[in-house]
């Protein structure tokens, strides 16, 4: 998986591009995520665009990511699920814990929030 930062607006947005399986994935993951809230940025858009299939692993990073944001008093916001990962953001009720956006705009602008 590839991670890459882009800034939008104030908000630093993560593309994720591969299959988010592995512990390669979540370290590389975390380490932007740290690395961005080490040096003040805590207003982040995660977007799994690319990211066609997630595992039990991929769900945790995006937990820990989540936490790691909110301790440090940021937000963190979810766009670009498809069919795959939104049912499984759904299935583990993990839906209900992101805000998840229907576009990268939306996300950066934080309208139309939606738990699907």
């Amino acid at each position: 998986m590839q991670v890459k930062v882009k800034k939008i607006d104030g908000t630093n947005v993560l593309s994720l591009e591969g299959d988010f399986l592995g512990e390669d994935d979540h370290h590389k993951v975390r380490e932007r995520v740290c690395d961005l809230v080490k040096h003040g940025r805590t207003n982040l858009v995660l977007d799994l665009t690319h990211v066609e299939h997630i595992n039990s692993c991929g769900l945790g990073s995006l937990v820990c990511a989540l936490t790691t944001v909110r301790r440090a008093g940021g937000e963190l916001r979810l766009t670009g699920a498809g069919i795959h990962v939104r049912e499984i953001l759904k299935i583990t009720h993990l839906n209900n814990i992101f805000q998840i956006y229907p576009s990268v705009s939306a996300a950066v602008s934080k309208q139309s929030v939606h738990k699907n």
